[in-house]
């Protein structure tokens, strides 16, 4: 009974023991990002008082308009990587048609191709394409690789629907857009949340396409912000201003935790569900 009580505490530790090693870095940013780049240099682990809202301010002036136009890359992208995944996984999951088993594994073939080895092929696509400094640069490319997973995920969710759901409908003269509309995907909420989540990280993150696509500053997303944003500190030549650098990083994060918020039970119903059909 000792022995059993022992290892429990010793997994509780562990565990909690990650989770401060996990959370860490967020506080320290946290923290940082409300003191003054003099007092960060004197003394890195002090605590953030008196306060110094304005790192926030300077971080906000920068950073606002590419925090826009990275939303709205995202949200176009998703929604076309939403769309179109829904048509192909429904094609895959629920129709018959030649070639649905070779056209299928192509897509499961994509899915091991590291995105790296795309970047020049599609680089040199983008450029002759004439979609240099373009969002459509971004999103043509956006939607093309999001939706590879996208279509796995959605095929498996649409095969494991009862048939009868859709026999049933049919006989009452629905059509097959309706079907997908009005059954398949009311059913298939949590994982069509679940890859709208993943696919907004992924593009929200990314820094290097943007980076190869985008010279624009007006049109530069988040990413490529956050890395020029390099405020020099007022009260000493040749440092950075440390705290409006970490205020930065805290506003870049507000809108991605607050969406992940909002959908995160969602969420967790499609990664739960995905791993009992899977």
């Amino acid at each position: 009974m000792a022995s059993s009580r022992q290892r429990l505490l010793l997994g509780f530790g562990l565990l909690s023991s990650l989770l401060l090693a996990a959370y860490l870095p967020i506080v320290m940013m946290v923290l940082m990002s409300l003191r003054e780049s003099s007092r960060i240099y004197a003394d890195f682990w002090g605590l953030p008082w008196p306060l110094h809202p304005a790192n926030y301010a300077n971080a906000i002036g920068v950073l606002l308009q590419p925090t826009f136009n990275t939303l709205f890359i995202c949200a176009t992208s998703v929604t076309g990587v939403l769309f179109l995944s829904t048509m192909s996984g429904y094609a895959f999951g629920r129709m018959r048609f030649p070639g649905r088993s070779l056209l299928f594994g192509l897509v499961v073939i994509l899915m091991m191709v590291p995105g790296m080895l795309l970047l020049t092929p599609n680089y040199v696509l983008a450029m002759n394409l004439g979609l240099r400094d373009s969002y459509w640069g971004l999103w043509l490319f956006y939607v093309s690789s999001g939706q590879i997973v996208a279509i796995f995920l959605m095929k498996s969710f649409f095969a494991a629907l009862p048939e009868e759901l859709f026999e049933s409908a049919r006989l009452a003269g629905a059509s097959e857009w309706q079907c997908i509309w009005l059954i398949a995907v009311p059913l298939c909420r949590p994982i069509l949340v679940t890859v709208a989540i993943t696919t907004l990280m992924m593009f929200y993150n990314d820094l290097i396409w943007p980076l190869l696509m985008i010279n624009d500053p007006k049109r530069e997303t988040l990413m490529q912000a956050l890395l020029r944003f390099v405020p020099a500190d007022k009260q000493a030549t040749g440092r950075a201003d440390l705290g409006a650098v970490a205020a930065g990083y805290v506003f870049a994060s507000v809108p991605i935790l607050l969406i992940f918020w909002f959908g995160m039970k969602a969420y967790v119903r499609g990664v739960l569900s995905g791993a009992v059909k899977g």
